[in-house]
């Protein structure tokens, strides 16, 4: 189901209706501004081969020159923008995320209300100047409504990744890097398998979970060092390194000194 005026498509799509003999998409060029609200957990895009897993509220804000591609099923509500309508259309959609996901139930069903609003104002009023308005008045409100929304996330998560699969690792890892955070571990724990968690959290973060693991676990180490209140071996244990030994050979390969030398160099300064 779709309705178009004035350089702007949009409505409701449906792979079970519109595409049921198909398992997924063909890759293609993104010609507009795709702007696409997911009704289901469901389904998976890519877009630049970066894969989002589709969760019911996830926003995905596909840009002219993009290459992309589905799995099915999925189901969503769209707005497809031609560029130059509006530059200043053109220049917040440019400056959005790829994805994000939003996790509030009833920002969601409003934010699905807005995007159904704007279909009937496409579709309907006689008046040519009042529907340019109401159009124009619908859209910029949406736009405003997920940047406003996407501020909000990113205030709440930090540097945390848009996708959730990789947010829900990455916030795994942080919690929990002091213990057993092998990627077998936190793929078993978040129900995916291990070469598809690693996949996508290095396409997110640009690193794999062993590496922010490592990273995290350094920073910690770090940081006791400083304390001077513990051995190197307890800082070893309580940073999650099977031994001192191990500890050691990691510490150097990271920041190029053993703990010790960390240490040497920490008292120097004073």
């Amino acid at each position: 189901m779709k309705k178009e005026e004035h350089g702007i498509q949009c409505g409701v799509f449906d792979s079970n209706i519109l595409r049921r003999n198909n398992a997924k998409s063909q890759n293609r060029v993104v010609g507009c501004f795709e702007l696409e609200l997911f009704h289901s957990d469901t389904g998976v895009s890519y877009v630049d081969e970066v894969c989002h897993p589709t969760r019911r509220g996830m926003l995905l804000c596909a840009k002219p020159g993009q290459i992309r591609h589905s799995e099915f099923p999925v189901r969503c509500s769209f707005i497809r923008i031609t560029p130059g309508i509006d530059p200043r259309i053109d220049e917040i959609l440019q400056g959005f995320p790829t994805c994000f996901y939003m996790e509030d139930d009833g920002e969601i069903e409003e934010l699905l209300g807005s995007f159904a609003k704007l279909g009937s104002h496409v579709l309907g009023c006689s008046e040519e100047d009042w529907r340019r308005v109401r159009i124009s008045a619908e859209l910029y409100g949406i736009l405003y409504r997920c940047m406003r929304l996407w501020q909000e996330r990113r205030d709440v998560k930090g540097d945390a990744p848009a996708n959730r699969l990789a947010r829900d690792a990455y916030e795994y890892i942080n919690e929990k890097y002091g213990g057993d955070c092998s990627l077998k571990t936190i793929a078993h724990d978040l129900h995916v398998s291990p070469n598809y968690l690693h996949t996508v959290f290095r396409q997110s973060v640009g690193m794999t979970p062993f590496e922010l693991v490592t990273a995290r676990r350094i920073d910690k180490a770090k940081k006791l060092i400083m304390a001077g209140e513990h051995t190197m071996l307890e800082i070893a244990q309580a940073t999650g390194f099977c031994s001192q030994s191990h500890f050691n050979k990691v510490f150097k390969s990271v920041t190029g000194q053993t703990p010790i030398a960390y240490r040497r160099s920490l008292l120097e300064q004073y």
